[in-house]
């Protein structure tokens, strides 16, 4: 009874060991181990099946009822290896995202110009002859910003239009001997004319109002036309936002006094002018 005793405890223990080290194995390998061990259980049931006595049959009892349990085993290996076999493989793993780009920071180009503001200006002299006295005629200075076609006009038109919006200052003789002392705004458009490369020809004109002058009032209107040539006499390379020098010739009318004028200077205008970037 001992050696039986000690004979199943031992069996206890191989199992034991048996089943830790399939623990430790992965399906295919533990599957192959388990039926090793059924072929070796198989041996030795038939071998206990030819021996009698107490002894012999309960350790056959033992040895089948291990094989029940090893047959259970094997079934589950099986099933988990046949689940192996069908599963997709794990994806690849996801490489690293690159690193943002650094910002890129980009400095404004500096605005040339005179100023740096970044508008186009002409700049003018001009002399009105009218007036019989000791100064037959008035002089003028004029300062005007060169804009662009605001309202796409001269596009619909099929021209090329532009605008100068400036002040002019007029001191001289009108056409009546009389002083004149007149601060006209001056509103004009300017259609340029493609004569030759590198000539800047243009023709234009506009109404004019006066802001103040003789009499310390307001008013009234007036009018200039003039057509103009202008080309690079190399002012642009002095610098200070020089451009172009050019040469009008036109006719010109500034009233003041009031909403009656009592001094008014017509006549033919000759002026210089100047482009100017500010």
């Amino acid at each position: 009874m001992k050696k039986l005793l000690a004979l199943l405890i031992a069996f206890a223990f191989v199992a034991s060991l048996a089943a830790d080290a399939f623990a430790q194995r992965d399906p295919a390998e533990e599957l192959a181990s388990v039926r090793g061990y059924l072929k070796t259980l198989d041996v030795k049931i038939i071998k206990y099946k030819k021996m009698k006595g107490t002894k012999a049959a309960a350790t056959l009892k033992q040895l089948r009822t291990d094989k029940v349990s090893t047959l259970k085993r094997l079934a589950v290996l099986k099933a988990q290896a046949e689940a192996a076999t069908m599963a997709p493989p794990p994806p690849p793993p996801m490489a690293p995202l690159p690193p943002p780009p650094a910002p890129v920071v980009t400095k404004p180009a500096p605005v040339a110009g005179l100023f740096g503001m970044g508008y186009n200006a002409v700049i003018s002299g001009n002399y009105l002859m009218s007036g019989k006295g000791k100064l037959p005629g008035a002089l003028g200075a004029r300062g005007d910003l060169l804009l662009g076609d605001l309202y796409g006009i001269g596009s619909m038109m099929g021209l090329s239009l532009s605008w100068r919006v400036g002040l002019q200052a007029v001191y001289g003789t009108d056409n009546g001997n009389k002083l004149i002392q007149a601060l006209p705004l001056c509103v004009d458009a300017v259609i340029s004319l493609p004569i030759m490369k590198g000539v800047d020809a243009y023709v234009g004109g506009g109404p004019n109002i006066t802001l103040y002058g003789t009499g310390k009032t307001f008013g009234p209107t007036g009018l200039q036309a003039y057509v103009g040539m202008k080309s690079d006499l190399g002012l642009k390379r002095l610098g200070f936002g020089l451009g172009n020098t050019g040469i009008e010739l036109g006719y010109s009318m500034v009233r003041a006094g009031g909403s009656k004028p009592t001094v008014s200077a017509k006549g033919i205008t000759l002026s210089i002018v100047q482009d100017l970037a500010l």
